[in-house]
């Protein structure tokens, strides 16, 4: 990765939690016990499971989100970041009046997971300032804040550094039109929007100023709509034994981030190396769901040309 002016290559600015994590055989119903296989707890939130691939992947990050507290979840992250010595994590600050936020995960064999957030919206915010953002390339955020989230990316418009957002899939706020790339989730979409059509919908937002928006829907193509309108889809990887698509997204994400950050790429290679990653990072469960080192995600971009 060249270098560049700036202390870190990414500013990860989201939701720091924590996952408890439940492997079932199916869900439950009011009539219907189910036995779990497995529990553990893992490292949650957007900022972190976006972070931790970049810096995998060779990148200075730097990782600010909400304040988390001074219980036994609060000490869980901040130990389970610890390996990571290119992840700065001077801004996770704990407080002892706040409730480390944290999500119980139920998986089913398919991979697919069902979540129960508690404490996310009444959890303060760490407010970013110009000389974070200053001292970084890029700023890596979310649409699952609050005005904040706005905030950061109007500074971030102002230095000139890119935005790479998250589910910012409403018009009517500031978040899409600052960013300049937008990925979002075909399922998020149609829960907020029944039976929208992805393509007017994506029109909608670029008319309000985003850039390129991105829409993944699990195994099936990503449609691309570049910031002219044109758009075209890249194929996922075929991937043998999926086990979990918990994270795919946030390895997307990193993997648009990292490609982002690769000038000589065009952006077909940026989200093919995106659906690469996120395809191998399903293979794994739980504290094994590592992110794919470069060569494997390189080697499987060999072996199914787009």
């Amino acid at each position: 990765m060249p270098d560049a002016e700036g202390e870190f290559d990414v500013l990860c600015y989201g939701t720091v939690s924590l996952d408890n994590i439940t492997r079932i055989p199916y869900l439950p119903t009011p009539r219907r016990d189910t036995p779990a296989s497995a529990e553990y707890n893992a490292l949650g939130g957007e900022a972190v499971g976006v972070a931790i691939p970049l810096a995998a992947w060779g990148l200075r990050v730097l990782v600010v989100g909400n304040l988390i507290g001074k219980d036994w979840k609060g000490e869980f992250i901040l130990d389970a970041l610890a390996p990571y010595p290119r992840i700065d994590t001077r801004h996770i600050r704990q407080h002892e009046n706040v409730v480390t936020p944290f999500s119980r995960v139920l998986v089913t064999p398919d991979g697919e997971r069902s979540r129960v957030a508690y404490w996310y919206d009444d959890t303060p915010k760490v407010e970013l300032t110009r000389a974070m953002i200053q001292g970084t390339r890029l700023l890596s955020t979310d649409a699952y804040g609050g005005p904040e989230r706005d905030r950061a990316a109007n500074v971030a418009r102002d230095l000139a550094r890119p935005v790479i957002t998250a589910d910012a899939i409403w018009p009517q706020y500031p978040l899409a039109s600052l960013s300049d790339v937008v990925i979002i989730s075909r399922a998020w979409l149609q829960t907020n929007f029944p039976g929208v059509y992805e393509y007017d919908h994506i029109l909608e937002l670029q008319a309000q100023g985003a850039g390129i928006i991105m829409v993944t829907d699990g195994p099936r193509p990503v449609l691309v709509v570049r910031a002219d309108g044109s758009a075209f889809g890249v194929e996922p990887y075929e991937i043998p034994n999926v086990v979990d698509t918990s994270g795919a997204g946030n390895l997307f994400k990193a993997g648009i981030i990292y490609g982002w950050l690769r000038q000589e790429w065009p952006l077909e290679q940026k989200v093919q190396f995106a659906c690469a990653a996120a395809g191998l990072s399903c293979q794994h469960e739980g504290p094994t769901n590592l992110p794919a080192a470069l060569e494997e995600i390189e080697a499987l971009m060999r072996a199914q040309p787009r």
